[in-house]
């Protein structure tokens, strides 16, 4: 990969939740979508999406579990 095909490669976007269940569709209204899906934060409290790879991350805090 040349340098200049490497500078313009961003980092994938993190995103910090309050809930331990989140759903990614890759930014449909930027047209950047795919299918939706249901992660599970439950595990390691975070999570990447296997089409976009954003990254979700459960806030510190934030309760895992019903109520």
């Amino acid at each position: 990969m040349s340098a200049a095909a490497a500078s313009s490669v961003s980092a994938f976007e993190t995103v910090t939740v309050s809930t331990a269940k989140v759903a990614c569709d890759g930014d449909v209204a930027a047209g950047l979508g795919h299918p939706r899906v249901f992660l599970d934060l439950t595990g390691e409290g975070k999570i990447v999406c296997p089409y976009c790879s954003r990254t979700y991350v459960l806030a510190e805090g934030a309760k895992i579990g019903h109520h």
